[in-house]
């Protein structure tokens, strides 16, 4: 008679329990008996990863260095956050504020030694910086989108090419996924798509192709993009000798910091729904964001009309989503307070628009973040997300990546909590620098190519840290967790000492 799968796992378990496992006289482990899973007969032998007195050695290395640097305080000589100069940029208008203007240099200066230490004045700060002209110092690789397309099929097999041939892109209106041809995305991306009631369909291409293999697929781009890095001591992703993560042991598995390739459509006129925009978010590391190709879409008249009605309607539809909420105890209304709202610098504001600015950013300081969370939870039913639906539900206000703050929202933001951020507009060629910590978001007034890479200055390390275990308490399915942590190079990079 066969025996019963029950009474096989019971003579199982009996022969488990009675099975011995210890560690000899010595100390000397073998490895599990057979009754266990193991052979029973090899030594196990306890390794180290890293080798012996690695960190000792670092601590003395360390302490050497800092005997031999002058550790006296700094005094700050830099006053251009205040002043307007040919080397900086009005981007806010807070009063009694000193860091109204962002540093803003040519890609020349930078090569300068004291650029550098200009540089390091503003990012010790926690300030944004914006280089002008990084790719004039390039060879001049066309970015357009079906050009790199095209360079990227040569570098494929007949196989890999057909894989090639669709693509997932984000629909901004819904903020879902969507499949498409990549020719039908790339000529949208220059000509523009609508839907069948002639609102604008925004799409975007996040990490395309994938930057694992940006430099397989693409090498000729790839090189072209880290030359045309300013300060490149902090932002090679290879060499850079200020970039901490740059400088992780071999044997460490290191992150993935790029370059990654953002590929989106864009219009100048906020929509207010399904705008080409990068949601309010913070990352846990600084990074360098540079915009090499822009095309600009043009309307027809009768699609400027029929978004016209739309956005009537969709304000129509607000105030009585409003009224709801209102009746539920909270108030949403800031109709009376519309005339006395205070000034902010607003792209939608200007007169004359520059017809080179492409990207709009809201960048916003590190301290204004307790009171920009709080804003948001207060109005987190204003916002629009997936399927274009109000927010229901805040697990966390700005990693939950779910708002954009409008300019009717900025303008209730510095009235009500009386911060602003540092907002500018992103011209062809220019390299935004944005140090970990600072939450900022991203809106396309053309169709826009962008390419960044992610870096660790020893400036923002204890911030990047900071911000690791600020990820890690998440809820476990949380999206901004699972895209943030997917390297446990924190945990590394704290482990080490550093």
């Amino acid at each position: 008679m066969k025996p019963s799968s029950s009474s096989v796992s019971e003579e199982d378990e009996e022969a488990n329990t009675s099975a011995k496992w210890s560690a000899g006289s010595d100390g000397s482990i073998t490895c599990a008996p057979k009754e266990l899973g193991g052979c029973g007969d090899c030594m196990l032998e306890l390794k180290r990863i890293l080798p012996q007195n690695r960190i000792t050695d670092l601590e003395q290395k360390a302490e050497a260095f800092l005997a031999s640097y002058d550790n006296s305080p700094r005094v700050s000589k830099c006053r251009c956050s205040a002043l307007e100069t040919d080397m900086t940029r009005k981007t806010a208008s807070r009063s009694g504020s000193s860091d109204n203007y962002l540093f803003c240099p040519r890609s020349l200066d930078v090569l300068k030694e004291e650029e550098l230490l200009h540089f390091q004045e503003h990012w010790r700060r926690g300030e944004p910086v914006v280089v002008r002209n990084a790719l004039d110092n390039t060879p001049g690789l066309s970015w357009e989108p079906m050009v790199m397309w095209r360079a990227l099929c040569e570098n494929l097999d007949s196989t890999a090419s057909s894989k090639m041939s669709e693509v997932k892109a984000i629909d901004c209106l819904a903020n879902c996924e969507v499949e498409i041809s990549t020719r039908h995305f790339f000529e949208g991306y220059s000509k523009g798509r609508t839907y069948g009631n002639f609102w604008p369909e925004m799409l975007k291409l996040k990490d395309w192709p994938p930057s694992d293999k940006f430099e397989d697929l693409l090498p000729r781009h790839c090189d072209e993009f880290i030359s045309a890095l300013p300060f490149q001591e902090y932002s090679d992703p290879r060499t850079g000798i200020l970039n901490i993560a740059a400088k992780l042991p071999e044997e460490l598995i290191k992150p993935d910091l790029g370059p990654k390739t953002y590929i989106a459509y864009g219009i100048p006129d906020e929509l207010g729904r399904g705008d080409s925009v990068t949601k309010l978010h913070c990352d846990m590391s600084d990074a360098v964001n540079i915009l090499t190709h822009t095309t600009e879409v043009t309307l027809s008249q009768e699609q400027i009309s029929a978004v016209k009605d739309l956005k009537q309607k969709h304000k129509e539809q607000n105030k009585l989503e409003e009224q709801g909420t209102e009746e539920n105890g909270i108030d949403c209304s800031h109709e009376e307070e519309g005339m006395n709202m205070p000034e902010i610098l607003s792209y939608e504001n200007e007169q004359n628009h520059d017809q080179s600015g492409s990207a709009l950013w809201d960048i916003f300081r590190r301290e204004d973040v307790p009171k920009l969370e709080e804003y948001l939870r207060k109005h987190s039913k204003e916002f629009r997300h997936t399927f274009c639906c109000p927010v229901t539900k805040v697990y966390h206000p700005i990693h939950d990546q779910s708002c954009y703050l409008t300019v009717e929202h900025k303008r209730k933001l510095k009235d009500e909590f009386g911060i602003e951020p540092w907002t500018f507009v992103q011209k062809l060629g220019e390299a935004v620098f944005i140090p970990a910590g600072c939450p900022h978001q991203v809106r396309n007034l053309k169709s826009c190519t962008k390419v960044a890479v992610d870096f660790v200055s020893p400036e923002n390390i204890h911030e990047c840290l900071r911000l690791t275990e600020e990820f890690r308490q998440l809820p476990k399915n949380h999206k901004a967790r699972e895209d943030k942590l997917e390297s446990d190079i924190w945990i590394k990079l704290g482990g080490m000492g550093i």
